[in-house]
């Protein structure tokens, strides 16, 4: 072949082929440059599908335990509403007490191979799946209602001081794997997503379970059961969940600094010392509006959990069925507004979209109240609402939270763990207060008293805990601290750095 055919000196390629050379490396950088977007949007959305994961087993079980527990305490074991209401206090108090405690136990312990959060999470899932069985377990040994109380209450502690070795680090991840304020309000989306994915998921199968059995017409037969077997269902679920959390997130780092890692989305400061930590968000006003946000966002949640099952089937004498379907209708309407909160504050200023919320719950609570016997299934239009709206205000209390967390550089735990003391200790004393005032204390079945009393006690709480919501809005609206200027006017940020900077964050979620 000839010299004026072949350049060998430059590419080896013919003379009159450079063009088309050319074209084909350029395909070829093309082609590679779509083949590492798609490994990155692949890698990040395992990483989203093994957040959601990492609630999976708490939130699985928890569904059983908020809605479940108290009616079968009441219906299948027998005890008084004053020994639940002790029972249900010790739970929330030892909660209350390892939050902190596992904070401050994950900032400062490393289990190799899985570092801090990681191997907490693993300690957690691990102990709840082997002893979340007990929970529903008859006490063969109690011999007297004190020793069922005793017993009851002692699983119940132990379990919910296993929680938080799941829920912080799981809490933590939102700040972890985002690396801008889009990606913290899209995470705090899938985790109220992933809070209602997994109760849709419980609430189906507790459906599945007492539709084996329509027959039955004893509510305490009926859930000693069902639950029984429910237990060891949250088990298998638990496994499966821990294996896929671990497997996502294996190569996330955490450096001895204590600044978390990932190797897509840079570094989240966060200091060593606790006690630094504390004060500096205690000098900050932010961190008590959005405490008692948060507070009342998850009471609102907590309160309609623990006494659906009692106001559906006592108070409107719905089938057995109703225990299980309804609670998945509410659960479903609720996930479908965690995802249209980041659309609706595009089109709305958070301070609009967090007050419909608001008046979308005081409506059900006041239907609920007026409900009807004979009507009993247009409950399911009220349902809807205060779905919807405690699904909006729940998700926009975790991405106000998460914000303060990055812009203060605090430790992300420390705050969860502080607010979840707050939240756990004021709503058992409050469960208490209310199990005092229910008319037949001592009887498994419900009197027309007792209908009445859950009828209020449902949809009045849910009044008075979105009016506490609307009264903090007006305050933030007040001093422009939260939610910035009035009317959409961006904030901006004057004097203290710390400062929250919410409007700018939600109106223009590309802001680092």
């Amino acid at each position: 072949m000839s010299a004026a055919a072949t350049d060998s000196k430059t590419n080896n390629v013919p003379t009159g082929m450079e063009r088309p050379y050319e074209y084909t490396k350029m395909a070829g950088d093309i082609e590679m440059g779509l083949t590492q977007k798609l490994k990155e949007k692949a890698k990040l959305g395992m990483m989203f599908v093994g957040f959601i994961c990492s609630c999976g087993l708490y939130e699985f079980g928890g569904v059983f335990w908020m809605t479940y527990f108290n009616p079968f305490l009441q219906t299948a074991v027998g005890l008084s509403s004053g020994d639940i209401g002790t029972i249900v206090l010790v739970a929330q108090i030892t909660d209350a007490i390892s939050n902190p405690s596992v904070g401050i136990l994950i900032e400062h312990l490393k289990i190799p191979l899985f570092g801090r959060k990681r191997g907490c999470h693993l300690i957690g899932s691990v102990l709840m799946t082997a002893l979340f069985p007990l929970m529903w377990m008859n006490c063969s040994f109690c011999e007297s209602q004190s020793t069922q109380t005793l017993y009851y209450g002692v699983v119940a502690g132990v379990l919910n001081s296993i929680t938080p070795f799941m829920f912080l680090p799981h809490l933590s991840m939102i700040a972890l794997l985002a690396s801008n304020e889009k990606q913290r309000l899209i995470l705090g989306g899938i985790s109220s997503f992933g809070k209602q994915f997994w109760g849709i998921l419980a609430y189906s199968t507790m459906w599945l379970l007492i539709g084996t059995d329509k027959d039955n017409e004893n509510l305490g037969e009926l859930l000693g059961e069902k639950l029984k077997i429910a237990s060891y269902v949250v088990s298998g679920v638990g496994v499966v969940c821990t294996i896929i959390f671990h497997a996502s997130v294996w190569k996330i780092k955490e450096t001895t600094t204590d600044t978390t890692v990932t190797e897509t989305s840079g570094s989240v400061p966060s200091r060593n010392s606790t006690i630094s930590d504390l004060k500096t968000v205690f000098k900050n006003p932010n961190f008590y509006i959005l405490g008692l946000l948060y507070f009342v966002c998850r009471s609102e949640l907590s309160l309609y959990n623990m006494y659906q099952v009692f106001f559906f089937e006592q108070t409107l004498g719905l089938p057995k069925e109703a225990v299980a379907y309804l609670p998945f209708i509410y659960l479903s309407f609720a996930g479908i507004g965690s995802i249209a909160v980041k659309p609706i504050v595009k089109k709305l200023n958070p301070m609009v979209t967090f007050a419909l919320a608001i008046l979308a719950v005081v409506a059900s609570g006041v239907a609920f109240m007026l409900q009807p016997k004979e009507y009993g299934n247009i409950v399911i239009l009220p349902i809807i609402f205060v779905s919807v709206g405690s699904a909006v205000m729940y998700t926009l209390s975790l991405s106000l939270t998460s914000s303060l967390i990055v812009r203060l550089k605090v430790s992300d735990v420390t705050i969860w763990g502080a607010y979840n003391l707050i939240d756990r200790i004021l709503f058992g004393l409050l469960f208490v207060v209310v199990q005092e005032f229910r008319p037949c204390p001592q009887s498994k079945t419900c009197c027309e008293a007792c209908s009445d009393f859950y009828r209020y006690a449902f949809g009045g709480g849910l009044v008075m805990f979105a009016l506490l919501a609307g009264g903090l809005l007006l305050s933030t609206r007040l001093t422009g601290d939260v939610f910035g200027r009035s009317r959409g006017e961006d904030y901006k940020e004057e004097g203290d750095k710390n400062e929250l900077k919410l409007q700018e964050v939600l109106e223009n979620p590309a802001v680092e």
